[in-house]
């Protein structure tokens, strides 16, 4: 079965410390990235509490999804309503991806804590002092815990750093493993494609994006900064490119702009319209709608619609990652 290599789509999540050792929640919070969403709690059963309150909008995952059919193929469609009303609900940051929580607490220890969480979808690391390590080994065997990270180390906030990096990796890729029948009848390629994987990450890190959902139309991610500004990226087969080359060709688009895109150097992006059932007293706004694309080494043509227009109800105020963090 196919190795994925990017997941269908991607959202921050919060972090969940528990420790009933102030002092270390207090180093924590001042060593660890400023752009994560953390939850800190010294009281486990608040914490508890916490992470086993419902949140009102199931995950993606199991909302989105369908497979569709026609006479030829089996494709994935990724509803944009749906991706309407996730992006409208702040609460999406809300899930908690990873937990990271203390052994030896007066009240519950870690593994009874991991024992009453009611999501199994939350990765589970656990603190452990020298005595505790037989008992952790046992846990991460048993699948109870998928970390222990010994606080006996030298630098213990290090290794909960690339632990938790790791962790909701694999919190996401779960969601993608359920994805993986269906995907495998026909997987959008991009998505195994390490060198689009590589690119795609290195294109979140430089500009702030911090979420992505799978679409079609043309074929890419819609993008979100962290506030909330929403950007359109197209990743585009040989086949794709030809298929665009050949409708602006056959309704009227500049032949610059034509070439352009026959030549991989454009990429267009119809935001619903379509130039067959267009009926404007203007002609169609190929110039507009056209945006610069480049050649990855391998096959693919990759295009950037920034503060892209889209029939999104969206307030960035209420429900970006930005607007998320000033709660916390």
């Amino acid at each position: 079965m196919t190795q994925l290599t990017l997941a269908p789509y991607y959202h921050p999540t919060t972090i969940c410390f528990v420790d009933d050792n102030e002092s270390f929640l207090a180093s924590l919070e001042l060593e660890l990235p400023g752009d994560w969403a953390c939850r800190t709690f010294s009281d486990p059963e608040e914490a508890l509490d916490y992470l086993n309150e419902p949140i009102p909008l199931e995950p993606l995952m199991d909302r989105c999804f369908s497979l569709q059919r026609d006479t030829n193929q089996a494709v994935i469609h990724l509803d944009l309503g749906m991706i309407e009303q996730e992006i409208s609900h702040v609460d999406r940051f809300r899930r908690n991806s990873v937990l990271v929580v203390d052994y030896a607490m007066p009240s519950i220890n870690g593994l009874q804590f991991c024992e009453a969480l009611k999501d199994a979808h939350i990765r589970r690391a656990m603190l452990t002092g020298v005595a505790d390590e037989k008992l952790a080994v046992q846990a991460f065997n048993a699948g109870l815990i998928h970390r222990f990270i010994p606080k006996q180390k030298d630098d213990p906030i290090l290794s909960v750093h690339r632990f938790v990096e790791e962790l909701v990796q694999e919190y996401f890729n779960q969601y993608t493993v359920r994805l993986k029948t269906t995907l495998a009848i026909d997987p959008p390629a991009f998505l195994t494609d390490p060198a689009v994987a590589g690119w795609v990450r290195e294109l979140m890190s430089a500009h702030d994006l911090v979420e992505y959902y799978l679409v079609g139309d043309p074929p890419g991610f819609l993008m979100l900064k962290s506030n909330g500004q929403i950007w359109r990226l197209a990743i585009l087969s040989p086949a794709d490119v030809a298929g665009q080359a050949r409708l602006a060709g056959e309704f009227g688009a500049p032949q610059h702009l034509v070439n352009a895109l026959a030549a991989g150097e454009a990429a267009v992006f119809l935001a619903g319209l379509s130039p067959e059932d267009y009926f404007g007293d203007e002609d169609f706004p190929w110039e507009e709608l056209t945006h610069p694309a480049e050649r990855l080494a391998n096959e693919w043509t990759i295009g950037i619609w920034k503060d892209a227009p889209g029939d999104i109800d969206f307030d960035p105020a209420l429900a970006s990652y930005d607007a998320y963090r000033r709660t916390l």
